[in-house]
């Protein structure tokens, strides 16, 4: 394996990471009484961006020296399919649930295992098919088209220029600027009719990401207060309530504009020790957030919702929901994730013999 690049953290990176995983979990779970997040949906866009400017900071030098694609994506998948398997088991724990609790379900044993067969080949959708990969637990269906674009930039990268980098976003800001004026919403990418829109959002928005690594991802400051104002701006970004008419220039413009502009301004500035080490831990907590919180959360609203308050106490209930779900993925990344990432490393990975000395 090529010498890996002198790294650092990125903890405001991390604390916006957080933000979008927490506020997608208020989208998805309805258990949080009135409170409502209508542009949550574009936190995978935010993701994309991270995933970007983070393959790019850890990987573009070994990449650049060559030898190392396949090795990239045994590290991708070992990264990322863990907790997507983990996923996929609260997915048929809650499908389970739901046929032993009612003979009128929607789901059979049948329909269960044609969606774990395609989960486990990370097939998002499938031709001809009701069902699919990522029935069983709906966010899901962003991870593919994440990995095709690992894939392309790491297969590509002696091709990626900055301004082929530029040229990419072009196109891809064309496809997101259409699927925006073809659907009305962003919210996109999950069918079979709007499969395009999401290569155009992960087009723009990795690559842009990319690109702002190169161009700013090597300067740091310590600045407690504009570190916590971007978490904060994304998630008023993200929770904001728009008229109609203001919906499709506000979602071109954080895609296109505004997450860009947060990521460099995230990729700057850094908070102090306490709330660093915050950011890091929640960051590290937010993937498998994103795996797990909906089958989760359908199962906690077919076991508790007809007990859930109206109103806002209601809301107490998701929070506490959210609590649970955080501390769980610590749990699973102390004793499932993290050790299975090891044991995997060690057999895909082996160890060289060391050369004798002269």
């Amino acid at each position: 394996m090529a010498t890996a690049p002198v790294r650092r953290s990125f903890q405001t990176l991390d604390g916006l990471r957080a933000v979008g995983a927490l506020i997608i979990v208020m989208r998805h779970v309805p258990l949080f009484g009135p409170l409502r997040v209508p542009e949550s949906f574009l936190a995978v866009d935010l993701f994309y961006l991270v995933s970007g400017f983070v393959v790019a900071h850890a990987y573009a030098q070994r990449l650049a020296a060559g030898g190392y694609f396949w090795d990239f994506v045994k590290v991708r998948l070992i990264r990322l399919y863990p907790f997507y398997l983990a996923g996929l088991a609260a997915g048929v724990l809650m499908a389970t649930a739901s046929i032993l609790q009612s003979p009128h379900s929607t789901w059979t044993l049948a329909k269960v295992a044609e969606c774990v067969g395609l989960g486990l080949l990370m097939i998002p959708r499938f031709p001809g098919l009701a069902i699919n990969g990522t029935t069983l637990d709906g966010p899901l269906w962003t991870l593919l088209y994440e990995l095709v674009a690992n894939f392309v930039y790491a297969a590509a990268i002696k091709l990626m220029r900055a301004w082929v980098l530029a040229a990419i976003m072009i196109v891809s800001g064309v496809g997101v600027i259409w699927a925006e004026l073809s659907f009305k919403t962003l919210d996109v990418g999950y069918n079979l009719t709007d499969q395009w829109a999401a290569l155009a959002r992960v087009g723009y928005s990795f690559f842009a990401g990319v690109l702002i690594y190169r161009l700013f991802g090597r300067g740091e400051q310590k600045a407690q207060w504009a570190s916590l104002a971007c978490v904060a701006v994304l998630g008023v970004g993200l929770a904001c309530h728009l008229s109609r008419a203001l919906i499709a220039p506000y979602e071109i413009g954080m895609v296109l504009v505004g997450m860009p502009v947060l990521v460099i301004a995230a990729a700057r500035f850094e908070p102090g020790p306490m709330i660093g080490r915050t950011f890091s831990w929640i960051g590290l907590m937010s993937y498998g957030i994103y795996c797990l919180h909906q089958p989760l959360g359908n199962l906690a609203v077919m076991e508790i919702g007809r007990y859930v308050p109206r109103g806002l106490p209601g809301a107490l209930v998701g929070v506490l929901f959210t609590v649970a779900v955080v501390l769980l993925c610590w749990v699973l990344d102390l004793y499932y994730d993290a050790p299975l990432r090891r044991w995997l490393r060690a057999r895909l990975f082996p160890a060289r013999p060391r050369r004798a000395s002269a």
